[in-house]
């Protein structure tokens, strides 16, 4: 048995696939943009305009500047890059160190007790994300 896939399958798949993409990095950038604007809950520290986030949470707004770089990319192939990119404005140091304790090459480290907030990790197992999604590709049917 051989299988024959249509001539046209790509041009198929990606009229159908690229509006799905589309709005998967659309909410995916919106969620980010909200849960990263926000204080935390935990300790006010002096010169800081909100309170600290706690292990577990999503980093709390500080400068904003983490806010500002957010943007989502379409790739060549229809795909999207959703996160902190320079592209949309200049990605601060502090983002690598948010997501991981000691990032290399970095200035900052979040390897004391208090530890990282890895944001991008958490959005990716955020259930709370997954049915924003869900939703929104339930909408395009």
């Amino acid at each position: 048995m051989k299988l024959v896939l249509a001539a046209d399958l790509e041009e198929r798949l990606r009229r159908h696939l690229a509006p799905a993409a589309e709005a998967v990095a659309e909410v995916t950038l919106a969620f980010l943009k909200e849960k990263l604007n926000q204080p935390g809950t935990g300790i006010q520290h002096p010169g800081l305009p909100n309170p600290s986030s706690n292990p577990g949470e999503y980093p709390a707004r500080q400068s904003g500047n983490l806010v500002k770089c957010l943007g989502k990319e379409q790739l060549p192939d229809w795909t999207y890059v959703v996160g902190a990119l320079n592209s949309v404005a200049p990605v601060p140091p502090e983002a690598w160190a948010l997501e991981y304790p000691e990032p290399p090459n970095s200035p900052f480290s979040r390897s004391s007790e208090y530890g990282a907030r890895p944001w991008l990790t958490k959005a990716l197992g955020d259930a709370e994300l997954h049915g924003r999604i869900r939703a929104a590709l339930g909408a395009l049917q």
